[in-house]
Formats: C-alpha cells, sequence, structure tokens
C-alpha cells in the first residue's frame, strides 16, 4: 500500500488537524487497531475520523471548514472510514513506506470503492475482514502479517508501544507513534533534525482539545536532550509583555544544526553570528507606540563575546529595524528600545493570567525551553508581518481565527530518559 500511505497519511494530518477527544463515550481509543499490527511496524497513527464529534464543531469554529472535509467526505469517505482511521508502516522498500489501514467502516462497499482509487501500477488495493477490522492492503504478505500479529505477538505487545501510549494517552484525538528504526527511514533533512533533536529510542505524540484548550503532548525516550535549568531570566521580563521565551546554551544548538551536512546550509547566515551566546537568555516583545518593543537578553559566560556577536546582529538588521547593545557585567541585551526607556515595574511572572496559563499548562520548576504568548495582542503584530510578508492573502476557509484564541504556553522538559514537548493553546 505504497502509493496510498502519503495520500492516507495527507488524511490523517487532516484529521489531526482538528485534535480534539470525541464526545462519543462508546469510540475506540488509538490503540484498538494495534491488537493486529506487527509488533515490528515502523509507525503507528490513529485519529478520529468523525466530523460530528464536538471536537471537529470546536476546530472548524477556531479553523474554519478543513479543506476535504465537505458534503462528499460525509457521503463517500466518512462511511468508508468510520469513526476513527488507523494506519502502521511495516516498512520501507526503495524509499516507499509499505503501510495498512485498518477501519471499521459502517459501509464496506464504500470502503472498496476508496481502495480502488488508489490503484497505481501493479500495485490494487483490496479489503479484507480480519478480527473484526476491514484490513486496506495492496499484497498477500501485508494481510497475511496482520493475520499473523492478529494470533501472535502484535505491536500492543511491543514494550516501546506500550511505554509510549502510557505516556500520551491512547484516547485522544489523534496518536502517532514511531520507533527508532522507523525514524532512521525518514528522508535525510527529517533524518538530520532527529539526530540533532538526540536521536531518541522512540517518539510518541498524543493531541487532544476541549472547548477551552488545544493540548499538544510529544514523548521521546532516550534522547540526548540538554540538560533542565531554572529559568531565572523570566524574573527580568517586563509586566504587560506579550511574547516571552526563555532558552539556554543556543550555541550548543547551532553547533548540532552546523555538524549536520544537510542543514548547514538551511541555516540563515545571521544565525551563524549566535555561536558565541552560551548561558541563558530569554526574547520578549512589549507593546509600542508604532513598534512594538523587542528585546534579546543573555546572561552570557562570555559577555565580552556575547556582545560582539549581537553587535554583528545589529548591524546586519539595521535597514530593517535599529537595534542597540547595552552590556552590564555579565549581562547583554540587544533591543529596539530608546536608551534610557523605563520599561515600567513589575515581572511578567507577577501577571494574573500568566501565572493562570503556567498553572492549567503544568509548567515544571526546571526546563530545557519555555514560551508564552497572549495570542490577542500579538495577533494584530502577526497579522501586519503575515502582510508584509505577502502571506495574508490566505483563504477564509484556511485562516485561524486568531481572535478566538486566548493564551500560547510551551516547553520542553525531561526526566530521567524521558523528553517531553508540550504545547497548550486556549480559546476564548
Amino acid at each position: 500500500m505504497r502509493a496510498a500511505a502519503a495520500a492516507l497519511a495527507l488524511g490523517l494530518l487532516l484529521v489531526a488537524a482538528g485534535c480534539g477527544n470525541s464526545s462519543a463515550a462508546t469510540r475506540s481509543s488509538g490503540t484498538d487497531a494495534a491488537t493486529l499490527v506487527p509488533a515490528s511496524a515502523l509507525a503507528y497513527v490513529s485519529a478520529d475520523a468523525n466530523l460530528d464529534s464536538q471536537s471537529w464543531q470546536v476546530v472548524t469554529d477556531l479553523f474554519g471548514p478543513i479543506v476535504g472535509t465537505d458534503a462528499n467526505y460525509k457521503r463517500d469517505i466518512q462511511p468508508a472510514l468510520g469513526d476513527r482511521v488507523n494506519l502502521a508502516v511495516l516498512g520501507v522498500e526503495d524509499g516507499k513506506p509499505e503501510a495498512v489501514a485498518l477501519v471499521k467502516p459502517t459501509d464496506v462497499a464504500k470502503l472498496q470503492a476508496l481502495a480502488k482509487k488508489f490503484d497505481q501500477g501493479t500495485e490494487h488495493y483490496t479489503v479484507e475482514n480480519i478480527g473484526g477490522w476491514s484490513v486496506v492492503a495492496d499484497s498477500a504478505a501485508a494481510f497475511q502479517s496482520v493475520r499473523d500479529a492478529g494470533t501472535g505477538t502484535s505491536l500492543a505487545d511491543n514494550a516501546d508501544f506500550k511505554s509510549a501510549m502510557s505516556q500520551v494517552g491512547d484516547s485522544s484525538f489523534a496518536t502517532a507513534y514511531a520507533s527508532g528504526s522507523g525514524v532512521a527511514q525518514l528522508p535525510p533533512k527529517l533524518r538530520a533534525l532527529v539526530r540533532v533533536a538526540g536521536s531518541p529510542r522512540w517518539v510518541a505524540a498524543g493531541i487532544t482539545v476541549d472547548k477551552s484548550a488545544l493540548h499538544l503532548d510529544v514523548r521521546a525516550a532516550g534522547a540526548s536532550t540538554p540538560a533542565a535549568y531554572k529559568p531565572a531570566l523570566l524574573n527580568d521580563v517586563p509586566s504587560g509583555a506579550i511574547l516571552a521565551v526563555s532558552f539556554k546554551d543556543v550555541n550548543q544548538l547551532l553547533a548540532r544544526i552546523q555538524a549536520e551536512p544537510t542543514l548547514r546550509a538551511s541555516l540563515p547566515s545571521f544565525l551563524n553570528g549566535l555561536k558565541s551566546l552560551g548561558g541563558e537568555g530569554v526574547l520578549y516583545l512589549l507593546p509600542g507606540t508604532l513598534l512594538p518593543v523587542i528585546t534579546l537578553e543573555v546572561q552570557a559566560r562570555d559577555p565580552a563575546a556575547a556582545a560582539r556577536s549581537l553587535r554583528a546582529l545589529a548591524a546586519q538588521a539595521s535597514k530593517l529595524l535599529p537595534l542597540r547593545v547595552e552590556r552590564h557585567g555579565n549581562t547583554v541585551l540587544l533591543t529596539n528600545a530608546a536608551a534610557g526607556t523605563s520599561s515600567g515595574s513589575g515581572s511578567l511572572l507577577e501577571d494574573q493570567p500568566v501565572k493562570d496559563a503556567f498553572a492549567a499548562a503544568d509548567v515544571p520548576a526546571e526546563v530545557t525551553w519555555l514560551a508564552y504568548a497572549d495570542i490577542q495582542r500579538l495577533a494584530p503584530i502577526l497579522q501586519a508581518l503575515a502582510s508584509l510578508t505577502g502571506k495574508g492573502q490566505s483563504k477564509p476557509s484556511a485562516t485561524p481565527k486568531l481572535e478566538k484564541f486566548g493564551t500560547l504556553v510551551a516547553f520542553g522538559a525531561r526526566s530521567g530518559s524521558m523528553s517531553r514537548l508540550e504545547v497548550r493553546l486556549t480559546t476564548r
């Protein structure tokens, strides 16, 4: 089922854009179909395909209709897929994934018709009923591997898979899992990004949504990620900031990217000047009269080198935005604020909306990075940038309705050999 894999994966991503919890108590979990997937599968994705679920209503309200989910979908596709669609990648041959789909259709004839649409050359897709599931595949070997998993050892028995699902949950609207072997089959640039991320043994993700927030939870086992730290410089971010991003040792991240030939050329030239920015840093945005006030603050291990790097960056940006560099002991700042300008009293961390957002996102005391944004106040800036870059002409149905979003909190953390990335975006 190689040619169909990309199309099915795209469909899953469109469904995952809905990223929510199903409202029906009888809906199957994300791991039910895994009992028919071979234990050696490279990847597994499960997503809710019911457009009438409460979560889809929330997503449509936030993003508008998802492309391809029109009346034809409800008439021809949804009956073919049922409430949930599951895709397993069994292997890769000549760069093409060998995949099977497992669904419980309400109309098998429509599933058979849908499967035939993916016929290409000598590949012919058929449907077989195995273990109470309708399985779509293009080879007898693929069907047999599903039968063998159903009567023997399956992905659901795999220790790594069980550990991954225990981390991200198996009942979220969209769930994904990839083994280390599966990650190794990715295209060169994606493999390079995985190495930059620490070459995990497995990666899993779960996406959920309710009427108050969208939540992405990504876990990775065995990845050599940076050590966690307490984001002390967030205390320096003034009250009322629109955006704040805490980080540490960005020079090490840049070094890992530079070590990957397939990524090196993609690195913007101005970032090369940041190789000396070791230590903790924070980037924040404050409302301004005409332009927002942008400040990059670094508690540098080598403040003199950091100051030189930031002056060089300011020189490169001078035609777009006048920036200046200040140094106070080990602290170096790059900002467009006028000299002597007071940013006011109080810290962002004392603002009640920020406290509430961090508490709801369960931000740990130590992180590998941390970001906060007030989407309502950031929206006009994003829209202005989109207009300037020519990307503000998207069709309304494809444009997020920013006025319906509240705050965003995202962070990285680790516990032992387990790393995690979480994003929580509230809705209004």
